[in-house]
Parts: structure tokens; sequence; C-alpha cells
């Protein structure tokens, strides 16, 4: 899951700042050197505010290439590799929002050409990942309609599929109107097909962010049992003795769609549910690498005994 792993929290003027704070002369414990801190800390500042200017002139720089009709699909992808390389810092990628950048980005994640499609959706994940400010933007400048279409492109174009998936959740988790937002659009309807990917990795990033809105939003895990995301998670578990990544997704998302919830399954389900668990769990307990999925099939188990 390492699309979906949190951004550090210091961004490139908070480890300055730090460098500043915590930087001291050889002779710091003899005398206080207030001029020398201080002149560290006026060049430090000069130094971010430069690389900050200079990120900001190139962003423009790379914009009027993406946005220009006169230049090479190669030119427009090295400008889209360059935005990207800066974002990852909050700043700059708030920055980058704030002079009109999502108004290009939102034209790319559509365009015919995938890797230039790709490498847009990407960028668009990665400003929004922890960074409420982008969140915001991208949630009132319609991307979420925009990426939930680019579900419907399958196992044809699943890397397509793979990054939009990841940029929606960038987007949504832990951002209240993005969550709305995704479900005013029917986004859980759009989301569900992914799960019968025959590209394991589009299925796995469904099934980790169904688990994810599902363990934060109780009315979302009501939307996806009533779409029957659970009976199609459940054709896909099957008792593995060793450690699946997308095993131990599928049983993740499984345990948070059957927690306190109205799960209603027939009684030769309930049955084949039970056995398939009971094998998970006997098969794995002793390797450690299956640890959580052992603890995920226990906790299905757990829940099943509460339902109705």
């Amino acid at each position: 899951m390492s699309d979906n792993s949190p951004r550090r929290s210091l961004n490139l003027q908070g480890v300055l700042k730090y460098a500043v704070a915590h930087t001291t002369s050889p002779e710091a414990d003899a005398k206080p050197s207030t001029d020398l801190d201080d002149e560290k800390s006026r060049f430090l500042e000069g130094a971010l505010n430069s690389l900050t200017v200079g990120a900001s002139i190139d962003f423009k720089t790379a914009l009027e290439i993406l946005d220009s009709p006169e230049t090479s699909t190669e030119e427009k992808k090295e400008s889209l590799n360059h935005l990207r390389s800066h974002i990852d810092d909050i700043d700059l990628a708030n920055s980058l929002a704030k002079m009109g950048g999502t108004k290009t980005l939102i034209r790319y994640i559509t365009m015919p050409e995938k890797d230039l499609q790709a490498l847009s959706i990407n960028i668009v994940a990665e400003m929004a990942q922890n960074n409420i400010f982008c969140q915001d933007i991208f949630t009132k400048e319609k991307f979420l309609p925009a990426l939930t279409r680019n579900l419907s492109e399958g196992n044809e174009n699943a890397n397509i599929v793979r990054c939009s998936i990841y940029a929606i959740s960038s987007i949504i988790r832990s951002f209240q109107p993005g969550m709305n937002e995704f479900k005013r659009i029917n986004g859980i309807k759009a989301l569900l097909p992914c799960l019968k990917s025959s590209n394991s990795d589009v299925y796995i990033k469904a099934a980790f962010l169904i688990a994810s809105l599902s363990s934060l939003d109780k009315s979302l895990r009501d939307a996806f049992l009533k779409a029957d995301a659970f009976s199609i998670l459940f054709e896909n578990l099957r008792p593995i003795d060793c450690f699946d990544v997308k095993q131990e997704t599928t049983l993740y998302a499984l345990s948070t769609l059957s927690l306190k919830s109205n799960l209603k399954l027939s009684a030769g389900k309930r049955k084949d549910l039970d056995l398939i668990l009971a094998q998970i769990i006997s098969k794995n307990n002793q390797n450690e690498n299956c640890e959580d999925m052992v603890n995920y099939a226990k906790n299905i188990l757990e829940n099943l005994k509460t339902l109705p």
C-alpha cells in the first residue's frame, strides 16, 4: 500500500528552521553567539526563499509548456515530471494550486495520451495526500467526477484505473467534503467493478480504499454493503497457507464491512465463510508474516457472531 502511506509532516521550511534551531558554533558552550545564529538564520531563510521562488518560476514555465498546443508530447512529459519532482513539499504543492495549475491538471487527467494522463493523476494524488488545502481545491474544481469516470477504463488501461483510485483516495480520505462529493457522484457504484478486475494492483487498491473508507464512515460502510461489496470480496477469498497481499487486503475489507453492520448472509454463505476463515487461521497461525491476515480472519468471525 505504498501509494497510501502518510506524507512526511515536515516541509522544507520546517527542516531549515529545525536546522537553525539545532545548529551551534564550536564556541557555543563557552559563549553564546547570537550574531552568528542570526546570520545563519538569515542565510538559511534566504536560501529557502530562493528555492521557493525558483521553483515557482519553474512551475510557471512548465505550465506554459503544458498549455501550449505547439510543444511536443516529450516536452509535456518532461514538464509534468518536473512538477511531480517538487510537489512532495506541501508549500510548493499549494503554490502550484494557487497559480492555477489545477486547471491544467484537470485537462490532462482525461486526455488520450496515457503516459501524460497517468503522470497528471499521480501529481494530483501526491498534492492531495494529507493536504487539506489541495483536497478542498480538487473537490471544488470537480476532479472527483473526472477521476471516477477513469475507473471504467477496465483492464485495457489498468494503470490509469490504479492511479485514479490512488488520487480519489488522497482527495477524500479524512476529508469529509471530499467523502460527501464521492457519495454524491455515486463513486461507490463506480468503484465496485474494480473488485472484478483481473489486474491484482487495481483489485488491491480498490479493496484497500473500501476498507479504509468503511472504517472511517459508517454511512459509507452501509452503502458498500448495500451495493453488495461484501459478496464480491468474499468471491475473491481463498484458504491459502502463506502470505498473500491480495488475500490480506480482502480480509481487511471484509473485516471492516462486517463490523457493527447490517450485513445479511444466507446460511450457506455463512457456513462457507466460516470454513474458509477457520482454514486461513489454522494454516497461518504460526507464520509471523501472516499475523495481520490471521487477526483480520479472527475479527470477521467475531463480527459474524453479532449479526442478527
